[in-house]
């Protein structure tokens, strides 16, 4: 692992947090951590469960946006 970065703002730990999600590729995560975030918070989520939240959501989008383009790819004629 690579050293902790200890004392950063909100607003810094938001952007480090959208470009490492930009550098991963993880879409779904970058578009909703805050707002999950806040809810952990709200619901007093521990940071596994909070962490297994964001993964399972970009999961869950990956496997849609999968099928999504594969339906796309066999060119059915109808839907």
């Amino acid at each position: 692992m690579s050293t902790r970065r200890h004392g950063l703002t909100e607003e810094a730990a938001d952007a480090s947090i959208d470009q490492a999600c930009r550098m991963l590729r993880l879409p779904t995560i970058r578009n909703g951590f805050a707002d999950e975030a806040e809810r952990a918070a709200a619901e007093q989520m521990s940071y596994r469960g909070f962490l297994a939240e964001l993964l399972l959501a970009e999961c869950d989008d990956r496997a849609r946006r999968r099928s999504e383009r594969r339906i796309k790819a066999a060119k059915f004629p109808r839907e």
